[in-house]
C-alpha cells in the first residue's frame, strides 16, 4: 500500500500584541515547516518534558482516557491511529478500521463502550470525534493531561470546511449559507482558539458550538489556548505533516506503524494533494488560529527533536506502514 503525500487582515489584528507577529513572520514559519523533522533551536513545551518519562506504555496508560479535541477539517482520520495503540481496544473486531467519517459516527457508541473501553473521554461530548469545546471546567477536570491533538494550517483549514457544505458556519443566525468565502472565513476564523477556550458541544456539521459562534476570538484567549497546548496536551500533531505525525504518535504510545494510520477518511468533496488557493480570501488573514499554529509548530517541532525523529529516522515506520494493507 503506497503512503499518500501529507497533505486576519491588519485591523482585526490589531489588540492582539504579539500576536501580530503571525502576519509578519508566516513566510518564516513555512520555510521552516518543510523541514520540520530537522532539529531546530526552540524554547521546550512543559507537557512534552513530563510525558517523556517511562516507556511508550507507560506513557499511555497515563494518559487514557484521551481526550480528542477534534478541530474541523484538521484530520477525522486520526481516529484509526487511536484503534491499535497497545492494549486499548482488547474487543475490536479484527482488522477494523474506518473508511470514512460517518462510520466514525454509526460505530461510536459501541466503540467507546464496547471494543475500547476506556480510551476515550465522554465528559462534556456527544461522541470521541466531536467539535465539542472543552471551557473551563472540563479542560481540567478531563483534558489536562489527556489531550491529543492535530492542528492545520488555518486558511487552508477554512477553505477545506467553505467546501465541505461550509461546516460549522452559523446558519441559524444568518438563516443563509456565507455568501463566498471570505465572509465564511471572517466568521468562522479563530475557531482552533474557541474550542480551546470556549464550553459548547458541536457534533459533525451541526450548527453550534464555539466554532459556530458569531463572537470573534479574543487575544486573551489566544494567549489561554497556547498555554493550554503546551500544559494540557500529551500528543501534537500537525495536519501538513501527516507522516511525521504518526511516527511521533507511536513513538509517544507505542504500537505499530500500520496502512489504516495514513487512510484519508473524510476526503471532501474539493480535496486534492493540492492546497486551497487561498487568493479565494482575498488576502484575509486568520490571526487568531494563525498565532497558535505557529505555537503548534512550534512545539511540534520540540517533540520531534526530544524523540530524535525526523523522515529518516522515521523511515522504519513508514516501510512497516507500507506492508501492512
Amino acid at each position: 500500500m503506497a503512503l499518500p503525500a501529507c497533505l486576519a487582515s491588519a485591523d482585526y489584528a490589531s489588540g492582539f500584541g504579539d500576536e501580530v507577529a503571525y502576519l509578519q513572520s508566516y513566510a518564516t514559519l513555512h520555510s521552516q515547516s518543510s523541514s520540520l523533522g530537522q532539529t531546530i533551536d526552540m524554547p521546550q513545551s512543559n507537557i512534552a518534558s513530563q510525558s517523556l518519562s517511562g516507556q511508550p506504555v507507560a506513557r499511555l496508560q497515563a494518559a487514557l482516557p484521551l481526550a480528542w479535541i477534534h478541530l474541523p477539517k484538521c484530520g477525522s482520520s486520526l481516529e484509526n491511529a487511536f484503534l491499535y495503540l497497545p492494549g486499548v481496544c482488547p474487543n475490536l473486531p479484527s482488522g477494523f478500521f474506518f473508511t470514512d467519517v460517518w462510520g466514525a459516527d454509526k460505530y461510536a457508541k459501541v466503540l467507546t463502550e464496547q471494543w475500547c473501553p476506556g480510551l476515550f473521554s465522554r465528559e462534556g461530548r456527544y461522541a470521541f470525534n466531536d467539535h465539542s469545546g472543552i471551557g473551563g471546567g472540563l479542560y481540567a477536570s478531563s483534558v489536562k493531561g489527556h489531550g491529543v491533538i492535530m492542528l492545520r494550517q488555518p486558511e487552508q483549514r477554512i477553505l477545506s470546511a467553505y467546501y465541505d457544505n461550509q461546516h460549522s458556519w452559523p446558519l441559524p443566525v444568518y438563516g443563509r449559507m456565507a455568501a463566498d468565502p471570505l465572509e465564511f472565513a471572517q466568521v468562522v476564523s479563530g475557531c482552533a482558539v474557541r474550542m480551546l477556550t470556549r464550553e459548547g458541544r458541536g457534533s459533525g456539521h451541526a450548527r453550534n458550538g464555539p466554532c459556530a459562534s458569531t463572537e470573534p476570538a479574543t487575544a486573551a484567549e489566544v494567549t489561554l489556548a497556547k498555554q493550554r497546548l503546551r500544559e494540557g496536551f500529551v500528543f501534537l500533531g500537525i495536519t501538513e505533516e501527516w507522516d511525521l505525525s504518526m511516527c511521533l504518535l507511536h513513538a509517544v504510545f507505542g504500537g505499530r506503524c500500520l496502512g489504516s494510520d495514513f487512510l484519508n477518511t473524510n476526503p471532501g468533496s474539493n480535496s486534492s494533494q493540492d492546497k486551497y488557493n487561498v487568493s479565494e480570501l482575498m488576502g484575509f488573514t486568520d490571526a487568531p488560529d494563525g498565532a497558535l499554529y505557529m505555537e503548534a509548530s512550534v512545539v511540534f517541532s520540540e517533540q520531534l527533536q526530544r524523540y530524535d525523529l525526523s523522515y529518516d529516522a522515521c523511515r522504519p515506520c513508514f516501510e512497516e506502514a507500507s506492508s501492512t494493507s
